[in-house]
């Protein structure tokens, strides 16, 4: 019997990844890798679950089940992210439970059925991209916002340096200013885990402080999350979640993610449709018993493999700790997520949105037409609900000049033709921006400080591509 405590995990999940030997094996820089999307998933795991959206040990047991399937499904480091605009909309607008794995479900369904056919290619180009860009920075900037009011929102069960407004902000500041060191340095010091950490110790503080015991308590990994839904809870998951989520998803976490793998990772052969039927399935399966909405990334894929991750292992390694971590320490994680410190948390949500708003900051570059659509939908998400805001930007592309060009090419007869088709990329529907292409060879910017096939940070959250050497882009959802 291998012995009790951290050697004998570490064995074990040792001799667990050396069961999948054509996943390549475990070394220090695909551990290091694996953690490299670990800055997105635990802001926005914690602002869910402090939210109510999920709970915290299903949705992280979860989300290490899906690292393992992708693993084993492709030899790549395919990361698992939250479903961004489903997360930051649970947060800043409250969403429950029940609509969290509503809004899942209904967006994989939708990405599962597209992804059986070419419409999935047809639903990228259909939704101009200045109308993304402009959710994007509008929920970025909402999810922003809840950071900053979590800093200085009043916290009277806290450690008593925390209880005062000049506490807070000076763990705050301090956070901030440590966070925008290890950028500087070149996005390897691994901040949002390194926060987490101290939260972790800090929150323990405060639980030892107030004479809580952290009681290790089972906890289960599965739990029904939809009961008690009603047509109610249905219609606000579809508007506000599901239908916004659409169009990034399709970007971002199929198309964009297939592209950027096959210059990573060619030997992997991942495919928009094997992509599609998994952020389909996942959800399908996990979404209904309290998993987070999660997808395959293109800005994840990018951070992982400029932080060392090669093979499928990376993701086997990080998916077994994730799992492990919520069946071992289920009890003490509720706990210690429940006193974790508002200062920290609002620090780390600040950033992730501003990350998230970083895409939209590329209008001002796409020419006026494309800048004031996408101006206009960040403005109707950050100050209406998010679905209105989508619904604003579809209105505001049609009316600069989409409308007309859609007709042009129902009359022409290209979309009739790409229909017969159906393998071949689709026209472009609406083009709400007035910017020529980019240059042949122009340079993608290169995330981790210049490591060899990544992408900029702005060009993987959108899920940008390099262009070809021919000088078309691949994948770029414009419009």
């Amino acid at each position: 019997a291998p012995p009790w405590g951290l050697e004998g995990l570490l064995q074990a999940r040792l001799r667990m990844v050396s069961l999948f030997p054509s996943r390549g094996r475990l070394s220090l820089r695909e551990v290091s890798g694996s953690l490299g999307d670990l800055g997105t998933f635990i802001p926005l795991l914690l602002g869910l679950a402090r939210a109510g959206g999920v709970e915290p040990v299903p949705a992280l047991f979860w989300a290490g089940a899906f690292n393992v399937l992708g693993g084993l499904t492709w030899d790549a480091p395919m990361c698992v992210q939250p479903m961004k605009t489903i997360a930051a909309v649970g947060i800043a607008e409250g969403l429950s439970s029940q609509q969290v794995a509503l809004a899942g479900m209904m967006t994989s369904a939708m990405v599962l059925l597209l992804g059986a056919s070419s419409a999935i290619l047809l639903v990228a180009r259909l939704v101009p991209d200045a109308v993304v860009r402009g959710m994007q920075l509008g929920l970025g900037m909402s999810l922003a916002l809840k950071g900053c009011a979590l800093i200085a929102a009043d916290t009277p069960h806290a450690l008593p340096p925390l209880q005062t407004a000049a506490g807070r902000y000076a763990v705050a500041g301090t956070a901030l200013c440590f966070v925008l060191a290890s950028r500087h340095a070149g996005e390897r010091v691994p901040s949002a885990l390194t926060l987490f950490s101290v939260g972790v110790l800090l929150a323990a503080g405060q639980l030892a402080y107030a004479g809580e015991p952290v009681r290790f308590r089972p906890v289960a990994p599965a739990l029904w999350a939809l009961s008690g839904v009603d047509g109610t809870d249905a219609t606000r998951a579809l508007l506000d979640a599901a239908l916004p989520q659409l169009p990034l998803t399709t970007l971002n976490s199929v198309v964009s993610v297939c592209h950027l793998a096959k210059q990573l990772a060619p030997e992997a052969k991942v495919t928009p449709r094997s992509v599609a039927c998994s952020v389909g399935l996942i959800n399908l399966l996990g979404c209904p018993f309290g998993a987070m909405p999660c997808c395959h990334g293109a800005g994840g894929l990018a951070a992982q493999h400029a932080f060392g991750a090669r093979r499928g292992v990376s993701v086997l390694f990080l998916g077994g700790c994730k799992m492990l971590l919520a069946l071992a320490l289920g009890g003490p994680l509720v706990s210690l997520l429940g006193a974790f410190p508002a200062p920290l948390l609002g620090v780390m949500l600040l950033f992730s949105g501003v990350e998230l708003a970083r895409a939209g900051v590329r209008l001002a570059a796409a020419g006026e037409e494309a800048a004031t659509v996408g101006l206009v939908t960040a403005a109707a998400t950050l100050s209406l609900r998010t679905g209105v805001g989508c619904a604003v930007g579809l209105l505001a592309a049609l009316a600069s000049g989409g409308l007309g060009r859609a007709c042009k090419l129902l009359w022409q007869g290209e979309l009739l033709q790409w229909l017969r088709e159906g393998d071949a990329e689709p026209p472009p529907l609406l083009r709400a921006s007035s910017a020529p292409p980019p240059p042949a060879g122009a340079p993608a910017g290169a995330a981790g400080g210049g490591a060899a096939g990544s992408v900029s940070t702005a060009e993987a959250e959108r899920g940008e591509p390099r262009p070809r050497a021919g000088g078309a882009e691949e994948g770029t959802g414009t419009v």
